[in-house]
Order: structure tokens, then sequence, then C-alpha cells
């Protein structure tokens, strides 16, 4: 180990702990974010509770949405450390992890260990990459199995033929996460990648007998046992799940521009910084000049987005799987800029900080003065954070590049990365969660009582309090159970439904909007009895509790 890299090792180790964990904290603090999280942790709940891991269930309802194979990673989780957030968020943090090393391993035979590092810290430090870390949604564990699939196809193109098995095992498992669009991701780059390095020969050659052995018995088995038990899984998962949703979903409807405009700002605060001096990149926008590495990423990051961008529904988590190899390339023009002592896009990069910081300020100060929205006092303390860590790093970064001192200079722009982070990572108690709500309702229940939530499904509510609800006039992801399933008085279609259980012997509690119970009629009789609130929604009873 070279005199430098002895020099650096504790301060990348601190760094790395330190990341891990603020991600650890944030992942066990904060309560699960509406509709996703609590969704999937609910999903995985019921696994253990009944027992089947074949059908998941949501609400006791069959949920065929998606494949299972984050939930069970949830489910394997609560049974070893109980149900609570951070044993429902591991398998985010554990494929997060996994993408961090990944991305280590292919930049450091790309372009070498200082890319690898940064490219690594790049991924890890960015506040968008990093939220999703370590919340519980597929698209991080499906972008683990994405890139391990195409850090597989290199090294077998390269001659390691034993990779190839690696890479279809990995599609199989992306498949179990969420489905087909696994094979196209991988399918897009990889098939390319080998005409262009070799040929039909070469793509031959990654058809290994082995490997599509193993694919098959990985991804095909649970498809055939939830289709063979569920009479109607393959119109709803393939057709309106995978089909429709891609060529003409009613929702999330963005312009085909939407993540080629966006997709940089998900590695903000690194992706700026290059953009600030032309002379860095300008000679890479010729393809013939770039390496193979170079193509490759270009060719994994561009196919990505190209294939979202043409979706209906469009989300930005979908771009997650573009952004490895991003990072990479992010991080290869910070290293060939300081190779060359080209520090310009530093110093301007630390004035953009302090500018960034002193415009934050500003805007967290006069905010309530042009808005007057409820949450603009718990939004301000987190824009003064971020202002003071972003003018910070831009007056020692702006010291550090006029000494003429390139690595400290970066240094501090890593260690402002990490500080920004701090900031959005505590802001993440603003999400929408129904935890209180969902506790409070657990508390108010005695046996025999009914929770039921009016015009809305809200899986946070089922999570925290534990148990099955009476869904009102919205089935929203209980669509399928509604249709395939013995509901058992669990869905009313209509307030007269309502009326009638509420006037009836038996207790119930029920979650709604505030307007929407002021604006029932005729009111519920018996008047509701107010339990508690959080937010814009009460959780009222129809009686007292039973003494």
């Amino acid at each position: 180990m070279s005199s430098s890299a002895r020099q650096s090792w504790p301060r990348t180790a601190a760094a790395v702990l330190a990341i891990a964990a603020l991600q650890v904290w944030a992942a066990a603090v904060f309560p699960l974010a509406e509709p996703d999280e609590p969704r999937y942790a609910e999903v995985a709940r019921e696994m253990l509770i009944r027992g089947d891991w074949i059908t998941p269930h949501l609400n006791y309802v069959p949920f065929v949405e998606k494949p299972p194979l984050v939930m069970w990673g949830s489910a394997l989780s609560f049974k070893i450390f109980g149900v609570n957030e951070l044993a429902a968020r591991l398998p985010s943090l554990a494929g997060a992890a996994g993408t961090i090393v990944l991305i280590f391993i292919l930049a450091r035979d790309m372009y070498g260990r200082a890319t690898a590092l940064l490219a690594a810290a790049i991924f890890a430090t960015a506040p968008f990459t990093a939220v999703l870390s370590q919340t519980l949604t597929l698209d991080i564990t499906l972008t683990f199995f994405v890139a391990l699939a195409l850090t597989a196809v290199w090294f077998g193109a390269r001659g390691h033929r034993a990779w190839y098995c690696v890479a279809y095992v990995a599609v199989a498992l992306g498949i179990l996460t969420k489905g087909p669009v696994a094979a196209v991701l991988v399918g897009a780059t990889a098939i390319p990648t080998a005409l262009l390095s070799g040929g039909p020969r070469a793509l031959r050659a990654a058809l290994d007998p082995l490997g599509l052995v193993l694919f098959g018995a990985i991804a095909v088995p649970w498809f055939v046992l939830v289709a063979w038990r569920n009479p109607g899984f393959a119109s709803a998962f393939i057709m309106q799940e995978h089909v429709h949703r891609f060529l003409a979903s009613p929702g999330h409807r963005e312009p085909i521009w939407f993540f080629v405009l966006l997709t940089p700002l998900a590695l903000f605060p690194w992706s700026m910084l290059p953009l600030l001096d032309w002379s860095l990149w300008r000679g890479d926008l010729t393809p013939r000049r770039w390496s193979s590495a170079t193509r490759f990423l270009v060719l994994w990051a561009a196919t990505t987005v190209a294939f979202f961008s043409f979706s209906s529904s469009k989300l930005l988590p979908y771009i997650l799987p573009a952004l490895p190899p991003l990072s990479i390339l992010v991080a290869r023009s910070y290293t060939r800029a300081l190779e060359r002592g080209a520090l310009r896009f530093l110093g301007r990069g630390s004035l953009l900080c302090i500018a960034g910081g002193t415009g934050t300020a500003l805007a967290a100060a006069i905010l309530p003065l042009v808005a007057h929205h409820w949450r603009i006092p718990l939004v301000r303390p987190y824009l003064f954070a971020g202002a003071a860590a972003l003018f910070v790093t831009g007056v020692v970064m702006h010291r550090a590049v006029a000494g003429d001192r390139a690595l400290q200079a970066l240094g501090c722009f890593t260690a402002g990365s990490i500080a920004l982070l701090g900031v959005v990572i505590g802001g993440r108690g603003l999400a929408t969660s129904y935890r209180e709500l969902g506790h409070a309702a657990a508390m108010a229940a005695r046996p025999g009582d009914r929770l039921a939530v009016y015009a809305h499904f809200i899986p946070g509510i089922v999570f925290y309090a534990g148990q099955r609800v009476v869904s009102i006039r919205y089935w929203g992801n209980l669509g399928f159970g509604h249709e395939h399933a013995d509901a058992g008085g669990y869905f009313w279609e209509t307030d007269d439904d309502l009326r009638a259980a509420w006037a009836a012997p038996g207790r119930v509690l029920l979650v709604i909007d505030r307007d929407e119970l002021e604006r029932l009629q005729p009111p519920l009789d018996p008047a509701p009895v107010p339990i508690f609130s959080e937010g814009k929604k009460v959780l009222v009873a129809n009686r007292p509790a039973r003494s």
C-alpha cells in the first residue's frame, strides 16, 4: 500500500462508517412513508401470519401487482428481528450496499481505484440515491440485480465465462423483484455489447446452458404456482401491471423528456460540478473516441433512460438502474480533470455552493411571507441547515482551490455532500405517514370492533394498527382481491353500507378526512366520538369503548 493510500484509508473508513450509521439510523427511526413502504411491509407481515409464501396478501386479500422477492426478504427479517421499521427496510439497505460494492468493483476494473472510490461515494452520498437506499421500495433491489447482471456481463465478455451464470441468476432474481423489466434492462445493454465486441459469435458465447437452466429454476416456479392458485393472475400481472402500465397508464403521465431532464439531478450535487467547465468533457461527446468501458456504461445508462422515457407511467425512482453507470462516468470526469490539473470546475463549484447556500437561506427567511402552508414551519429548519452546509462547504472549498489543493477541495466537497445528506435524511420525518394514527387505532380497538377507512386505502393504518380494515368506496391496490377473493364483508360499496354498520349494535372505528366527515349527508348517527387526529385525518367511533 502506497503512503498516500495509507494516509487516505482512515478518512475513507470514517466516511463509510458515517454514511452506514446515518442510513441505519434513518431506517430504524423514521416511520414507513405512504404508500409504498407500509404496503410492502404489510404484505411481508401477512406472509408470516398466514404462512402463505406463494400468494402475497394485502389486507388479507390476494395482492399480485408485484413479485414477492423483496417482501420475502422483509418477512424473513421480521421473523428474525421482529416487526419494526428497520427490519422492514433491511432488503433495501442490503441492496444499496451491494450496489455500492458493485460500482466499486466495476469502476476499479475499468478506470482504477481512484475512480472506483469516488464513484461509490457519489452513489452513496447523492441525496436521491441515499434516501431511496433506506426506503422500502422495489427499485433499489432491482438496481442491485441489474447492476450485478451487467457487471457479470462485462467480465463475461472479457473472457471470464463463469460470470455469465451469475448474470442469468441475477436477471432471474431481478424478475422476482419487479417483473420482466429486469430482463429488458439487462438485455438492452448486454446484447448490443456482445455484438459490438465480437459479433454473433460473442452473442452465442453468452448463451450459457447452465445459466439458462439456473434462470428457469429460479424465475419460473413462483409464477407457475401463483397462477395455479389464483385464476386471473396472468391477466392482472402481465397485462394490467406491465403492458397496460407501460403503454396506457392513466397515472403518473409525464412528457417523454421527463427522465432526460431529471436524471442528472438524481446525482446532485455531484453531477452539477462537471457542467461548470465545458472543456472537461467536450471531447468525450465523440463516440468513436470512447473506450470499451465508456461505451458499455453509456449504453447501460442510455437504454435505461430511453426505455422508461417511452413508458406512459413515469416516477423518478424508476431511473435508479441508470445511476450506477452514471456514477462511474461522473467520477471519471472528476479524476480525469484532476489528472490534468484542471481545477476551474472546483473553483466554480465552490462559488456555486456559496451562492446556493445564500439563496437557500434567503428563501427560507422569506417563505412564511409568501406562502402559508402548515408544513412551512416544519420545513424551514431543514432549509437553514442545508443552506449552512452548502455555504460552509463552498467557503472551505474555495480556500483549498486558491491554495492549489485539489484533493483537499474534493474531500471538502465529499464531506459537504455527507452533511447535506444528513439534512435531507433528517427531513424524511416530514413524509406522509400514519404511524401514530395506526397505533391509536390499535389501542382504541377492542375484540370484535371493526376498523374502517373511508374513500382511501391507507396501508400504514393496516400495518401499524396490526389488523384488517374495511375499505369503503375505494379499493386502491386491493382491486384484484376485491374481484377474486371472498372479502367477508370487508368492502363496503356505498355510504349507506357505512351508515348501516354505524347504526348497528357493533362498535366501528372509522378513519376519515375531516372535510369528508363534515360533508357526509345525512350525518352519521349516532354522532361520531372523536378518538385521535393526525394531519387531515381523524379517527372516530360510533360509540365509546365498552368498559
